[in-house]
Parts: C-alpha cells; sequence; structure tokens
C-alpha cells in the first residue's frame, strides 16, 4: 500500500511555506519521517536528513556545529544571495532533544535561511517545547500530522483554489468512488496509522496497539511529566474507550483508580500532551441550560475503542479534528470544534464554530435515516448554517430541508482535508 500523506501538498512546499522553515509535528508512529525522507528522496537530497537521537550525529556535531555543510548536494556559495531553484532542503529530526535546540535552530536559519529550506519534525516533545518560547516566532510555520483520512490512502490531490470549508459559499455532494469507500472501511476498522494500516490484519494492530501505549507511557510521558505512578495511569487509558461519545465523570475515574481528583486531571493533560486523546468542550452560549464544564474525550488511535457505534464517532472526531487544523493552518479561518448538551439531555455530537460562532451541527449514527430531533433542537437556537446526520451506512445523500441532510460519512469525509 502507498501512502501518500496530502500534509505534503502544504507542509512541504515552496509557495506556502515561502522563506519559514516548516515544523512538522503529531503523534508517535504517525509517519512523519517516512514523509520527510521520501519527500528528499525526490529531490535527490537524501543525505540531508539528519536524526538528533543519533550518537554518529552528537559526535559529529560536537566537532563542528556545521556538520550538515559537508553533506550538501550543492556548496553553499559565498554571500546572501542564491537562486530561489537553488534552495535546497535540510530535515533536522528530533533536534528539541538537544538542550539548546532554539537558540541553534535560530542561529542556522537566520544565517543560512537564503541557502536552505528548514524542514523540523518531532512528536509531543518538539509540540510542548516549541509552545515554551517565542524565540523562534515568526520564522516557521506549524503543521500538525494526524492520523489517516481516505485520500491519504488513494494519492487523490487537494484543489486549495476550490476546498469546501464551514464557510465556503458551496457544499456539493457527491457519491464516492470504490476506491474512497474501501479505504474509508479500511480505516474505520482498523485504525490511522500507516504501519498497521499498511499490514491490514487485526492480529498485527493488536501486537502493534500494546507496544504503541507501552512506548508512549514509559518513554514520552516520563520525558514530560513528573507522573510517577505510570501502571494507573496505563490503566486509565484502558479504561477511557468505553467512555468514549460520553462526557466524562473525574469523580468516577477518581473512585475507581483511587487517587485524587487533581491527579485524574493531570493525567488526562500528560495523556493529551502525548497524542493518545484529544478533548472536545461543550459549547455554552446561545444555549440556555447547556452544560459548562464536562468534557468529551477521543483517542486519536479510534481502533482502540471496541464499541462499533462508538467507534464512528471517535473516527468522526478525529477527521473533524484534522480538517479543522488544515483549515486553520491555511489561513481559511479561526475554527474550533465543541459539542452542545443541555442538563435535560438533548445533546448533538459535534458542532464546529468559527470565532465562536456556530456554523455547522453534526450527529453520527450507524444507519438510522430518521432526521435527529435535536438536531433540529440546536439548528433552529443556535442559528447555523448547515446541520448534517452523517451514517456510517454507505450510498446515502438525502436533503432534509435547504440546510439539513443525512449523509452517508463517505461521502461528507470527500468534503474534507
Amino acid at each position: 500500500m502507498n501512502i501518500q500523506h496530502t500534509i505534503q501538498q502544504w507542509a512541504l512546499s515552496k509557495d506556502y511555506l515561502l522563506n519559514r522553515m516548516s515544523f512538522i509535528c503529531g503523534p508517535r508512529q504517525i509517519g512523519k519521517t517516512t514523509l520527510v525522507q521520501n519527500h528528499l528522496r525526490k529531490v535527490n537530497q537524501t543525505q540531508h536528513y539528519h536524526n538528533w537521537d543519533s550518537m554518529y550525529l552528537k559526535q559529529k556535531f560536537a566537532k563542528n556545529p556545521l556538520f550538515f555543510l559537508e553533506t550538501l548536494v550543492r556548496p553553499i556559495p559565498p554571500g546572501d544571495l542564491v537562486i530561489e531553484k537553488e534552495r535546497q532542503w535540510l530535515v533536522f529530526d528530533e533536534i528539541h532533544k538537544y538542550t539548546k535546540w532554539k537558540n541553534l535552530l535560530k542561529g542556522y536559519y537566520d544565517d543560512l535561511k537564503h541557502a536552505l529550506r528548514f524542514i523540523i519534525t518531532g512528536s509531543a516533545r518538539l509540540d510542548y517545547f516549541r509552545a515554551s518560547g517565542d524565540s523562534l516566532v515568526g520564522r516557521y510555520f506549524l503543521s500538525k500530522m494526524y492520523p489517516l483520512h481516505p485520500n491519504d490512502m488513494i494519492g487523490k490531490s487537494i484543489c486549495f483554489t476550490d476546498i469546501w470549508h464551514p464557510n465556503a459559499n458551496h457544499f456539493h455532494l457527491e457519491s464516492p468512488s470504490k476506491e474512497f469507500h474501501e479505504a474509508c472501511t479500511h480505516l474505520l476498522t482498523l485504525t490511522g496509522f500507516p504501519e498497521p494500516v499498511s499490514n491490514g490484519t487485526q492480529t498485527f494492530y493488536r501486537r502493534w496497539q500494546k507496544d504503541h501505549i507501552t512506548l508512549i507511557t514509559q518513554e514520552d510521558l516520563r520525558d514530560l511529566s513528573k507522573i510517577s505512578n505510570l501502571s494507573k495511569l496505563q490503566t486509565l487509558v484502558y479504561l477511557l474507550p468505553e467512555r468514549v461519545t460520553s462526557t466524562l465523570s473525574l469523580n468516577n475515574i477518581r473512585q475507581t483508580l483511587e487517587c485524587s481528583h487533581q491527579t485524574v486531571q493531570n493525567w488526562l493533560t500528560a495523556l493529551k500532551l502525548v497524542y493518545i486523546l484529544f478533548e472536545v468542550p461543550p459549547y455554552s452560549k446561545k444555549i440556555s441550560r447547556s452544560i459548562l464544564k464536562d468534557k468529551k474525550y477521543y483517542f486519536w488511535d479510534w481502533g482502540l475503542v471496541e464499541d462499533t457505534g462508538k467507534r464512528f464517532e471517535n473516527f468522526i472526531a478525529v477527521q473533524l479534528s484534522r480538517a479543522i487544523s488544515a483549515w486553520n493552518e491555511w489561513g481559511l479561518g479561526d475554527y474550533a470544534l465543541f459539542f452542545v448538551r443541555t442538563k435535560d439531555g438533548k445533546e448533538v455530537d459535534f458542532l464546529i464554530t468559527e470565532k465562536d460562532s456556530p456554523l455547522i451541527l453534526i450527529e453520527c449514527k450507524k444507519s438510522d435515516t430518521t432526521f435527529s430531533r435535536h438536531l433540529t433542537y440546536f439548528k433552529d437556537r443556535l442559528g447555523v448554517k448547515l446541520a448534517v446526520q452523517l451514517l456510517e451506512k454507505s450510498s446515502i445523500i438525502k436533503q432534509v430541508s435547504p440546510d439539513s441532510y443525512i449523509i452517508s460519512a463517505d461521502c461528507f469525509l470527500q468534503l474534507l482535508p
């Protein structure tokens, strides 16, 4: 299976980056290294990849801080004027593991940006340390690399001039190709991480999943937090899948794990930081008797969720989060993802907003083709431009009213990057 991540169409694009560095971060084992190595291979600059985890690299750096100049395909000419087409790509993977990486990278960029295009990749620690200071502000664009979308699997290019987003003036739906539908089914039944997707079997995925969770909880969490009781934190990870799609009661978790409320909150924060979980908060504006604090949590790896209905909602949550991140990165808006729920139980799974203004309501159902009463209720009160009921069942495009639809997920996902 030849996976082609669509993120390469902007995170590795000269026209998108202009003179800035490209920072690419995301979950462990999501394919960042493969992405940049394939890019270097296409431009015949494979020797421009440098992994700062390597002891060999550390030894070279100790002898010569500009070691990477020795392996460039073309020497950098004297002066600071270089023909644009002659600028070369340079990848630093895991450079954030060097103590003073920000100042070092700032110096490299300021001195060599006229000749080199810098790509910086990493997972949780890069994202965390990047946000903890401002010495690199104005020198890079950040791109988040998330679990796979069907377009990544079929190699479909994005048309940026006609891309749909929540503020777009068009909403064109069409039945997906057989190839796209099969990619959706494959992802939903397995996971969105490239290695198990490429292998394609549940047995391999289960082995991979166990190692993946262990790797993150024992290495990334150890490095980024002061959590000592990692065994209980791992237990929390395996308790959460059955609670996906519901607001999470920290008090119930606290009692189960026999720890304090603050400890559970700290653990959840840590699990978000290392890309195991992400949260969707409640939206309360314009809604009387709405819940204000309780959040919903989803897994980046939806394969952890065994219940098929809950897994479908988790899958859609990931695809919406991925799309919102891309739209924001492209400068199309300031979008965010919420859910809506009142104290008397009325709820819709997702709400997309732009600068806190509600735009699109989305409800997930396995096969129910009766338009949700709760969608109608919140559509009227929030004044959204679109209300969509997504079905796992395929081959359905049904318009209920001018701004309300019942659509198969594979039809809707074609609109998302």
